[in-house]
């Protein structure tokens, strides 16, 4: 008799890595006692070179699909408009001023941990339906997101997004395929080369950067970000559950007989995409951002930590009510 299904291992196997992973960070935390590596340098690196490289090599490899963009980065925005009125409220109940507190329930780690499953549960298609989420989600909390812990709009902040602009290339590659001259095709696969193999660094750099950040959560403060971690990662999903079946019904993602099985897969994979990001704990961005703006980090961090414990037993469940009841 086997005690775990064929179903269960794969989504074991996929999601197992990205936290032994992370442990493995949070161990490099613990005996780094001293700080000698430099997390802000190494955060920096991802966020100028690692993850554009990432985006890019995902988004022009593939046909660009605006109307799918739009389906899918369009959840993201009305999954964070629907979390924004619950976590004020969770805020005020927590008797919290810092607008700072709501950020690691409004947004999701839609990069670290969610990109790898992505990838290994549904592949490259899988992988590219991830990262135009990933974008929405970016983008709303590099602009909304720093109006929050700021109290202002900083438009330039939001222009300066490295893999805003890696998304623009990325899209313009993948749209328009431009008869180069040869040693100019040359020089491009040369580039392009380069960008795989940055690009491929991206995920382990990520999900290690994560593991160290949470080597200073202490466990007497993670009692604080229980129920902003437990919300995000419940009523996440359960709000994603509920979005996906609203756009079947509106014939956003249309569930017909006889549909060609292709294209069947392309909407299940989308609906999957977004109920996985949709589980995802707070990210490691928005507790960055407290830190930059000095607005309830303390409390961030301890969302964080619970967030991404508790989604070693959350996320593989989602996975297995989605494989169950999308798929």
């Amino acid at each position: 008799m086997n005690l775990i299904s064929n179903e269960m291992l794969i989504i074991i196997r996929a999601v197992l890595p990205s936290f032994v992973i992370a442990f493995f960070g949070l161990l490099l935390g613990k005996l780094d006692s001293k700080r000698e590596i430099n997390q802000k340098t190494i955060s920096n690196i991802v966020y100028y070179f690692f993850t554009p490289c990432l985006v890019f090599s995902s988004l022009h490899k593939r046909s660009f699909d605006f109307q799918e963009f739009a389906v899918i980065g369009g959840a993201a925005l009305i999954l964070i408009a629907m979390m924004t009125p619950v976590a004020f409220f969770v805020k005020r109940r927590a008797a919290v001023h810092e607008n700072g507190y709501v950020l690691p329930i409004i947004f999701m780690n839609t990069g670290n941990i969610s990109l790898p499953i992505a990838l290994l549960m549904f592949g490259n298609d899988g992988l590219a339906k991830a990262i135009m989420f990933h974008m929405m989600n970016i983008m709303v909390l590099y602009s909304y997101g720093v109006y929050l812990v700021s109290g202002k709009t900083d438009l330039m902040q939001f222009a300066k997004i490295p893999a805003l602009w890696a998304t623009v290339l990325g899209v313009t590659a993948a749209t328009s395929n431009p008869a180069l001259p040869g040693i100019i095709s040359d020089v491009y696969d040369i580039v392009n080369k380069g960008i795989d193999v940055l690009a491929q660094g991206a995920i382990p750099v990520l999900i290690i950067n994560l593991g160290y950040s949470m080597s200073d959560t202490k466990l007497s403060t993670l009692k604080a970000g229980l129920t902003g971690a437990s919300l995000r990662l419940l009523g996440g999903p359960l709000m994603a559950f509920g979005l996906v079946y609203g756009y079947r019904m509106i014939g956003w993602m249309p569930v017909i007989p006889g549909m060609d099985p292709l294209v069947a897969l392309g909407y299940r994979t989308s609906e999957a995409i977004i109920i996985l990001n949709a589980a995802m704990p707070g990210p490691i961005m928005a507790y960055l951002l407290n830190v930059k703006f000095d607005n309830c980090p303390a409390k961030a961090a301890s969302m964080l930590a619970v967030g991404t414990l508790g989604g070693i037993v959350t996320i593989p469940l989602t996975l297995t009510l989605v494989t169950r009841y999308i798929l």
